[in-house]
């Protein structure tokens, strides 16, 4: 016997660069998979679960580790508001008073990467000597671990040549090891640098202001990232 199942509905959603992807919301299938990943409180099987459900409900014709981070979890962020609503129910603890929390109702809607942010993707360390950038994907990051992983091997990752007065050298063309030595190798100021160039990067965030009923105090609370709007 062939079961006839419900059309899923599909929408849309105009990224970055102004491409529109069409997309569906997630499916009982793929919800289990995002339970498992809560679960295991495991920052890399939460980015993995995310990339498997992401590309399993896009139905363009996109490869989803190859959107900018920012563009990837917009998308996300849209599909879970199909799926499972369009607000998020938080409790707020107060920093005053652990025991006092806020009921606060996050719209979906109102949480969009800050594209008004300008970033340059190259980085001149000193006159004729420097590096150009990759914007970082979610395959950048899905498999960093540790802090030693989102700092070093994300910059290592993230080259996409290096330059001087004479020749420019493709990281393509390099091996592991030679990147590895050449992160090695800069100054402390060359990587402040580089990591002022990722703080520049447009990013899904939600600032939420709210008070304690109580004590009449009020607080922020900053939410960015895919890993914080994953529930």
């Amino acid at each position: 016997m062939s079961l006839s199942f419900l059309k899923v509905p599909e929408y849309d959603l105009t990224l970055s660069n102004n491409n529109v992807v069409k997309y569906r919301p997630f499916l009982i299938k793929e919800e289990k998979i995002l339970l498992m990943a809560v679960e295991s409180r495991d920052e890399a099987e939460m980015n993995n679960a995310l990339t498997q459900i992401v590309q399993s409900c896009t139905l363009s014709d996109v490869d989803v580790t190859k959107l900018p981070v920012y563009d990837f979890e917009y998308l996300w962020l849209n599909i879970r508001g199909k799926s499972v609503g369009e607000e998020i129910d938080l409790k707020l603890k107060c920093p005053d008073d652990e025991n006092v929390t806020v009921d606060y109702k996050l719209k979906i809607e109102d949480v969009k990467p800050d594209l008004d942010k300008k970033f340059e993707t190259k980085i001149e360390f000193e006159k004729g000597y420097g590096i150009i950038m990759k914007v970082p994907t979610i395959k950048h990051i899905a498999n960093k671990k540790t802090l030693l992983d989102l700092g070093f091997n994300l910059v290592r990752d993230c080259i996409a040549q290096i330059y001087n007065k004479e020749e420019v050298y493709e990281a393509n063309d390099l091996t592991e090891e030679e990147l590895n030595e050449f992160v090695d190798h800069l100054t402390t100021k060359q990587f402040g640098m580089i990591r002022k160039y990722f703080e520049s990067l447009p990013i899904v965030s939600h600032l939420i202001k709210y008070k304690n009923p109580k004590s009449g105090k009020d607080f922020t609370l900053l939410l960015q990232g895919a890993s914080d709007f994953f529930q």
